[in-house]
């Protein structure tokens, strides 16, 4: 249930990002589809490593730093300070 809440969340985002610029709307598409069971691990990661930006601090890439560890590769990410 939980999993299917966080596809649903993605897709949400998703959709707005493909819809208004300043958010990217394919790795948040490409997530629900993990949570849905379309796709798998190994294709997401492949995947999300194209989409990140140049700028490595950037709060997108962060976000999609966060999601790989915690959600695809069920980790608990480092705090900011690296402790």
């Amino acid at each position: 249930m939980k999993r299917y809440l966080f596809g649903l969340f993605f897709l949400i985002i998703g959709i707005i990002g493909v819809i208004f610029p300043f958010i990217p709307g394919v790795p948040f598409l490409l997530i629900s589809a993990f949570f849905f069971g379309f796709l798998s691990r190994e294709k997401v990661i492949r995947y999300m490593k194209k989409f990140k930006n140049s700028d490595r601090n950037s709060s997108i890439n962060r976000f999609i730093n966060y999601v790989l560890i915690k959600y695809i590769h069920r980790r608990e990410p480092l705090k900011a300070g690296g402790k």
